[in-house]
C-alpha cells in the first residue's frame, strides 16, 4: 500500500472491539437500497485499496456497508480487502442484491438460498444455518412491481448459483455510470465527482479479455436454481476462509411472473432491478434486526 496514493490510505480506523456485519452489494442501486436502512456513524468512511466502506447501524446492529462491483472477481476482491483490513471487526457477512429467478421464485420475490454453487451445481456450500433459520421466521412486506398480479414472496431455502461472465476479469465500474454501472452509491456520504473506483485498473484488461464473453448473454433463467447471480458464492468462499458466517439475500429482477412479458435478461433486469434491490434490502434489514449475532 502506497502512502502517496490517497485512494489506498485508511481514512478512518475501525474499532476492533466492535463486532459488525459486513453487508455487501454489487452496484449503486443495491447499495442505495441498503443505505436507506442504515444510520451512518459520525465518521462513517473507510477508504482502502481503491474501495469505500461505510460504517453505521441497521436496526440497531453495527454494520459495514460496501459495494463490490459487478462479477465474481470484484466480489471476491472486495471481500478479501474487507477481511485484510477489517477482519477483527467482521462477525458475519450478508450479501444483499438482485438475481435471476426460476423454479420457486419470480419477479420481485426475495430468495435466501440454503446453499450456493460456483460450478453450476456440481458442488455446493451451505450458508450459515443459524442465519438461515432466522430468515425462515421473517415476515416482510415486499414491494410489488407495477401491474403485477401476485404478492411478492420471501422464499427461504433451495439453491443459488453464481457464475462468471467476464472471462476471469474484473468488470469495470463506469464513473458517473448511473445506478447499475456507476462507481459509487448515489447516497454515499463521500460521493465525489472525481471518484473513479476500479475503472482505470480494470477497463483495459476487461476490454481485451472479458468483453467477448460478457456479450454472450443467457436470457433464460435456470429452473435448477431459485437465484442466479454473479457475486454471492465468491463472497461466501472468502467468508468461509475467514471463518465468518455467510448469508445471501437476493431480490428477483428477472425470471417468471413478469406482467409485461419481456423477453428475459437483460430486458427484465433494467425494468425490475430497483424493486428487486429494495425488497432484498428490506429483508436484509429485518434479518439484522432479528438475528442475535453481531
Amino acid at each position: 500500500m502506497s502512502a502517496a496514493d490517497p485512494e489506498e490510505v485508511v481514512i478512518v480506523p475501525v474499532d476492533s472491539t466492535e463486532q459488525r456485519t459486513l453487508v455487501l452489494t454489487a452496484f449503486p442501486v443495491e447499495a442505495d437500497a441498503v443505505l436507506t436502512h442504515t444510520v451512518l456513524d459520525p465518521d462513517p468512511v473507510v477508504a482502502v485499496d481503491h474501495r469505500r466502506f461505510y460504517l453505521g447501524a441497521i436496526r440497531g446492529k453495527k454494520v459495514i456497508v460496501a459495494m463490490t462491483g459487478i462479477g465474481l472477481v470484484n466480489a471476491a476482491d472486495a471481500a478479501e480487502t474487507a477481511f485484510a483490513y477489517l477482519a477483527s471487526s467482521i462477525a458475519a457477512v450478508v450479501f444483499s442484491g438482485v438475481a435471476g429467478g426460476a423454479g420457486r421464485t419470480g419477479i420481485a420475490d426475495v430468495a435466501v438460498p440454503a446453499r450456493w454453487t460456483l460450478d453450476g451445481g456440481v458442488t455446493f456450500s451451505p450458508v450459515d444455518p443459524a442465519m438461515l433459520a432466522v430468515a425462515a421466521t421473517l415476515s416482510v412486506t415486499l414491494r410489488s412491481a407495477r401491474a403485477m398480479r401476485h404478492e411478492p414472496q420471501l422464499v427461504v431455502g433451495g439453491d443459488g448459483c453464481s457464475y462468471d461472465n467476464n472471462n476471469g476479469r474484473a468488470f469495470p465500474c463506469i464513473p458517473h455510470g448511473g445506478g447499475v454501472f456507476g462507481c459509487q452509491p448515489r447516497t454515499a456520504p463521500d460521493r465525489s465527482f472525481f471518484y473513479t473506483g476500479n475503472f482505470w485498473q480494470t477497463v483495459w484488461p476487461w476490454l481485451r479479455h472479458g468483453l467477448i464473453s460478457n456479450a454472450k448473454i443467457i436470457s433464460a433463467a435456470d429452473p435448477a436454481f431459485d437465484a442466479t447471480d454473479s457475486e454471492s458464492a465468491a463472497v461466501q468462499a472468502v467468508a468461509e476462509a475467514y471463518g465468518a458466517p455467510f448469508l445471501a439475500v437476493r431480490g428477483i429482477s428477472d425470471g417468471p411472473g413478469d406482467p409485461l412479458r419481456l423477453p428475459g435478461f437483460p430486458f427484465q433486469f433494467f425494468v425490475y432491478h430497483r424493486v428487486a434491490a429494495v425488497n432484498a434490502a428490506r429483508v436484509t434489514a429485518e434479518l439484522l434486526g432479528r438475528w442475535p449475532g453481531a
